[in-house]
């Protein structure tokens, strides 16, 4: 028999804790902070488990897709039986940092973050970290940030290239001091056109927790210098810059106190989803409060198609012949969004969304 001491719970931060500039006091901030992730693909799942692993006490993610395979070889946390059964990614990262670390609250939702909800879902964030893959949503984070006060952490990855940035409200520049407006569409590479190598996410979502850590602990007066600071990593041909961006006096956010992503209304009915070859349906404005009875949906859908109903969700395909473009799968969710995969473009899948699902 061992006469060896079990380790103690406290054992598990003192490496960290022993680094000079966290110290015992910054650590303990950790473990009273709570961080709001948006998104919990490449960038986010890597966030997570780096703030769930640093005692972070209260992490919310929030995403709206499913597990699927070519997700596997760059987000960390998900395994095949997750993409098997296409759990939502939100699910799965949430149940895998409880595994990870059972010492911090962790909390889910499946739900697409856009301007109807981030308010709610923001509330007592101490700071969001961004982990989405599409501009429009990060300039909905940036509206949030100003509106509530709330410092958050820009992230990107795509082909080898890693980039992070601090914003902290009042204190140096905004998003859109760097980009005052939404580029055209088409004209930005996504990880569908430029591919995307596992160390680049990975990279970037180090450099974001950094960040992150570094505001938790110190607060806004330890980490002003870094406000605006924008790192760009290039892990192919191992490179690395800094610049800086400063305060645009003309910005039409931090300047002119626009909130147009947050306060501009519903939103798109309908987003191209990068990576998956598919497009997400929101229901109407009005639907947004209701939650639908998915076993209700599934009888009615069964009757016209192969259902297949799971836990959170329900993948539905068209009997063959049942629908002019083809027999595409579509998934839904408890809030009514629903993803449409092989749809030829936007129209056709609102149009099938409408002919199935209803709104």
């Amino acid at each position: 028999m061992s006469t060896l001491e079990p380790p103690r719970p406290d054992d598990r931060y003192q490496r960290q804790r022993l680094f000079a500039p966290l110290g015992s006091e910054g650590d303990a901030r950790l473990r009273k902070s709570h961080v709001l992730v948006v998104g919990c693909g490449a960038l986010g799942s890597h966030a997570a488990e780096l703030l769930a692993r640093a005692g972070v006490g209260n992490l919310a993610l929030v995403d709206r897709d499913v597990v699927e395979w070519s997700n596997l070889h760059r987000q960390t946390g998900f395994t095949e039986a997750d993409a098997r059964a296409e759990t939502p990614k939100a699910v799965a990262t949430a149940e895998h940092l409880r595994r990870v670390n059972s010492g911090i609250h962790v909390q889910a939702e499946v739900a697409d973050f856009n301007a109807r909800n981030a308010r709610r879902l923001a509330k007592g964030a101490d700071l969001i970290l961004d982990g989405t893959d599409n501009l429009p949503t990060r300039f909905l984070i940036n509206d949030l940030s100003l509106s509530t006060d709330t410092p958050w952490v820009y992230g990107g990855a795509i082909g080898d290239q890693a980039h992070a940035q601090l914003y902290l409200p009042g204190q140096g520049p905004c998003l859109r001091c760097l980009l005052p407006e939404l580029p055209p569409a088409g004209s930005v590479a996504t990880c569908d056109t430029a591919g995307v190598i596992g160390p680049a996410p990975a990279a970037a979502a180090s450099y974001e927790v950094s960040l992150a850590l570094r505001t938790l602990a110190e607060g806004r007066e330890g980490t002003r210098e870094l406000a605006g600071m924008w790192i760009r990593l290039g892990l192919w041909d191992v490179s690395a810059s800094i610049s800086h961006v400063k305060p645009d006096p003309q910005c039409p956010a931090c300047a002119g106190g626009h909130r147009d992503f947050l306060d501009g209304g519903s939103g798109e009915a309908s987003t191209v989803l990068c990576g998956r070859g598919a497009i997400q349906i929101l229901p109407a404005v009005a639907s947004q409060d209701r939650v639908f009875d998915l076993d209700a949906l599934a009888g009615r859908l069964s009757e016209v198609g192969q259902v297949d109903r799971q836990r959170f969700l329900i993948r539905f395909r068209p009997t063959a012949g049942a629908s002019e473009h083809g027999t595409p799968r579509i998934t839904v969710f408890r809030d009514g969004r629903a993803i449409v995969e092989g749809a030829r473009d936007e129209t056709v899948a609102r149009s099938l969304y409408d002919r199935y699902i209803g709104r």
